[in-house]
């Protein structure tokens, strides 16, 4: 099971070729991040804490994750009677992954690491996106489960594509498609959200995704979100 890869993939086609556009691509990242809160908003989120339910062949696996803005990501996954762990900060990641086998702490893939330190990026894919290295463009519309989007590529030397389906009338990321390595192969992944809800703090989250595996549909479901609790850095650093 490449459950390495989907918690990797992180946030992260044309079909009117070069034709005019009304809008920009800033003018659309501009909306969807006024609909996300804000950017002054947005920048006063430090850390998030959340409980989830995942749904992959008929098996519910809960999980617990922990996410210190720009510093550190821990995943606690209940699997079976075992437990998955992934801790990591910006520079490096260990794991306890039973489905491959063995219970002793491992490095971290360089592929998969690099989606980790995405998930460290609360603020998302778009906040000065300019000043990271990216460069972003609209590069059609397309439908998302019955919902008309626009399409941002952001793109940046060194990194794969990633294209984002903003809805046309909330401005949320309905749907992230990236390009991830698996079994040494390249292919590209789909992310559909679920839905988005506001915290009684004013933070937008989504209520959900959905990935596509190659053993078949993963669906997580966010039960529970805490925002900016202090959490223990130790927390980062070992299984």
């Amino acid at each position: 099971m490449q459950l390495t890869k989907w918690i990797a993939v992180t946030m992260t086609v044309s079909l009117l070729g070069g034709r005019a556009f009304s809008q920009s691509a800033d003018d659309i990242i501009s909306k969807h991040i006024d609909a996300m809160g804000g950017k002054d908003k947005i920048a006063t989120l430090t850390s998030v804490y959340e409980e989830t339910n995942n749904s992959i062949m008929g098996n519910d696996l809960p999980a617990k994750v922990w996410i210190a803005n720009q510093t550190g990501y821990r995943m606690e996954m209940d699997m079976s009677g075992s437990k998955m762990v992934y801790a990591a900060t910006k520079d490096k990641g260990v794991m306890i992954n039973p489905m491959a086998g063995s219970s002793d702490p491992q490095p971290i893939p360089d592929d998969a690491m690099k989606g980790f330190v995405k998930r460290m990026q609360l603020a998302g894919p778009f906040i000065n996106y300019k000043d990271q290295g990216y460069t972003a463009t609209l590069v059609g519309k397309d439908t998302v489960n019955g919902k008309n989007t626009y399409k941002i590529k952001l793109t940046k030397s060194g990194e794969p594509d990633a294209t984002y389906y903003i809805d046309a009338t909330t401005y949320y990321i309905d749907k992230a498609t990236t390009e991830v390595t698996m079994n040494g192969s390249a292919t590209m992944q789909d992310i559909v959200f679920n839905g988005y809800n506001k915290t009684p703090e004013g933070y937008v989250f989504p209520t959900g995704f959905t990935l596509e595996l190659p053993q078949g549909e993963l669906v997580t479901t966010i039960n529970k979100i805490v925002v900016n609790q202090p959490i223990d850095a130790k927390l980062f650093q070992n299984p």
